[in-house]
């Protein structure tokens, strides 16, 4: 009896120490659990607030393991999701304004032409302002159009064997009107007696060569000049120097940036902040690298290299 007694103690406190350990080690791993999903159950709770679109909230970092630095990296995406939105606010608010003010003027002239309300002498010239501002939205609308291509992936590069020289000069005379506008003159110089033939997409690099033309003029004062520069070296050099106010060094790693607007008060007409953009994807598309240097005051140089073609350099035909 007395065996059976002690073996049912025994037996007794062996399951009130089964219990104890129980209850103290499911209330351990409850709290370890609890403590190692917190940050989780946070980040969880500020997803949901971002998706709301509250880009200002941020997790709370109280440790140095692998949840903190996720919790790091989470907050960094947060911090580029939040400044690619205020990019593109500032974008559709750019794009509104110079879709709106050539329509509004385009709206004026036309409804002055309706009720004939311009002179016969100012019709021409009118027309000349229709031109100019029907031209300002093709180009918006073009820049939208590559942008949105080449963020799919879309913009494809078809290489030929080409005359750059001659797409120089081509490029200058189609945009005489906006120079000489500006009242500045452009120089094409180069240390070749001959042309020079490359190898490259030729509407890609027209367009290449237009945009950073377009941002020398703009950025170029009165009586000014914008030369453009064409050599060989290694490969074929093209450059474009304008003597505008330059760029400052802190916003030298932000130009290619989509969307980027230099300084407002440098210029009246910024742009949407789309062109250098494009000339850096384009020109990565050929693997051909573009290099700046400025200092204000003292203007900006553009300068990207192609490929010189087998037959690099060919007399140009003439009459």
């Amino acid at each position: 009896m007395h065996l059976h007694s002690d073996l049912s103690q025994i037996a007794g406190l062996f399951a009130l120490a089964s219990l104890l350990s129980l209850t103290m080690t499911g209330g351990v791993v409850y709290y370890l659990s609890q403590r190692m999903t917190a940050p989780l159950r946070e980040m969880k709770q500020v997803a949901l607030r971002i998706a709301q679109g509250d880009f200002d909230q941020r997790v709370t970092i109280k440790t140095h393991d692998e949840l903190g630095a996720l919790g790091e990296t989470f907050n960094y995406m947060v911090q580029e999701l939040g400044s690619t939105d205020q990019l593109r606010r500032d974008f559709v608010a750019n794009v509104s304004h110079d879709l709106r003010s050539p329509l509004t003027s385009l709206h004026g002239f036309v409804t002055a032409f309706l009720d004939d309300a311009i002179p016969n002498e100012r019709k021409r010239s009118s027309l000349m302002v229709m031109q100019e501002q029907t031209e300002r939205m093709i180009k918006l609308v073009n820049d939208l159009l590559d942008m949105a291509r080449i963020e799919a992936g879309q913009l494809e590069i078809h290489s030929v064997r080409f005359n750059v020289s001659e797409l120089v000069r081509q490029v200058v005379a189609r945009m005489e009107p906006a120079w000489v506008k500006k009242q500045v003159t452009v120089d094409i110089l180069s240390d070749e007696a001959q042309d020079i033939y490359v190898y490259a997409d030729p509407d890609r690099i027209d367009q290449v060569i237009v945009n950073l033309l377009h941002n020398a003029i703009q950025f170029s004062s009165p009586q000014s000049s914008v030369d453009v520069i064409v050599q060989t070296r290694a490969q074929a050099v093209i450059a474009i120097r304008d003597h505008g106010p330059g760029i400052r060094q802190e916003e030298m790693a932000s130009i290619w940036e989509r969307f980027y607007k230099a300084d407002r008060a440098r210029t009246q007409r910024a742009g949407t902040g789309l062109g250098l953009s494009i000339v850096k994807h384009i020109l990565d598309l050929h693997h051909s690298p573009i290099d700046v240097k400025s200092e204000v005051e003292n203007g900006t140089i553009f300068t990207f290299t192609l490929p010189l073609a087998p037959d690099r350099i060919k007399t140009p035909d003439r009459p």
